[in-house]
């Protein structure tokens, strides 16, 4: 009798994003397998039979009643080499700084086809293994990643520019009797935007918005909302973590939520969608869905090309788009 067993060749590379069907009774399904299971299972050949003694079994007819099929192959986007970088050094990393998980996702900029997504955490035992899908599935706050999104809309509504200067005081500041506070230098006084941007400074980034938008909060959540950063990405994967960016009115805002709002709190996003939005800024303004699948082949001939797909055609101006990139690289 034949019996089928599952292998790893790359072992812990991808595999969670590669994926599986837990059973066939709760049908449970994981990464790429779980979402082209109907490709990859084929069709299961049936033949009639009867009994005519002990164990021996003597088809009814010549035929088959139901002529197997082998299933498709599905040819994924990853780079096995750029995916054992990635997996290594994450592992590096997570090890060095006991860590509980973490992910790194790489993903190319025209196309957003996505090249390694690697996910560790540590189990009971204090070793790290690919459990659970954490850039797909994990919403969680961004943090100081999401002041791309809120220097986007101030310099899209015209409000700040580059060279504009914010007074970021001895790097405290308080909202409504709340604190914030800047984690990297402090006492710098008054720099320019461009340089509270640079350092990150929540101080900096929290005044602007707080004192543009105080009066109309809802405008800085709809430029949020026009960017697409409300929405699911829509990835063929299961289990897609829903983002939650707070809208002014709901009973969840409060005084302080357009300043915690503007350095990445009171926000919740994947990592695959924070790599999203700054994937559009590179690809010049140009937002695409990341892309986990290139193909599905038969014997090897390609049935399905898979191509880029556009969420946004323009995340912002031609204008606001050279300016956060100029203010990007002042970043690095």
């Amino acid at each position: 009798m034949q019996q089928n067993k599952r292998k790893y060749p790359y072992e812990l590379l991808a595999k969670r994003t590669v994926g599986y069907i837990m059973s066939e009774i709760n049908r449970s399904v994981v990464g790429l397998e779980g979402a082209y299971d109907d490709e990859l299972k084929g069709v299961e050949g049936y033949r009639l039979e009867r009994k005519i003694r002990g164990d021996v079994w003597m088809p009814i007819n010549d035929a088959n009643e139901i002529e197997p099929k082998d299933g498709h192959d599905v040819i994924s986007t990853l780079d096995i080499d750029l995916q054992d970088v990635a997996e290594n050094e994450l592992y590096t990393q997570l090890v060095k700084h006991q860590a509980d998980h973490g992910t790194v996702v790489l993903m190319e900029v025209e196309t957003g086809k996505v090249r390694a997504i690697a996910n560790l955490s540590r189990d009971e035992h204090g070793n790290y293994d690919e459990a659970y899908n954490f850039a797909i599935g994990e919403s969680t706050e961004p943090g100081s990643t999401f002041k791309l999104a809120s220097m986007i809309a101030m310099l899209e509504d015209g409000y700040v520019r580059p060279d504009d200067i914010v007074d970021v005081e001895n790097g405290v500041t308080y909202f409504h009797g709340y604190k914030v506070e800047d984690s990297g230098e402090k006492g710098l006084g008054k720099i320019t935007v461009q340089r509270a941007f640079e350092i990150s400074s929540n101080v900096g980034i929290s005044k602007l918005v707080h004192s543009n938008y105080e009066k109309k909060p809802e405008q800085f959540v709809n430029r949020l909302y026009e960017m697409g950063l409300n929405q699911k990405l829509g990835i063929e994967i299961k289990g897609e973590g829903a983002p939650s960016i707070n809208y002014p009115g709901s009973d969840s805002w409060s005084g302080i939520s357009l300043p915690w709002m503007s350095f990445g709190y009171e926000v919740l996003m994947t990592p695959l969608q924070i790599l999203t939005l700054y994937n559009a800024v590179a690809n010049d303004g140009k937002m695409v869905k990341p892309l986990f699948v290139e193909e599905i082949r038969s014997h090897g001939k390609v049935k399905k090309r898979y191509g880029t797909e556009v969420i946004n055609n323009h995340i912002c101006s031609r204008e606001t788009l050279a300016q956060i990139k100029t203010m990007l690289e002042g970043v690095v």
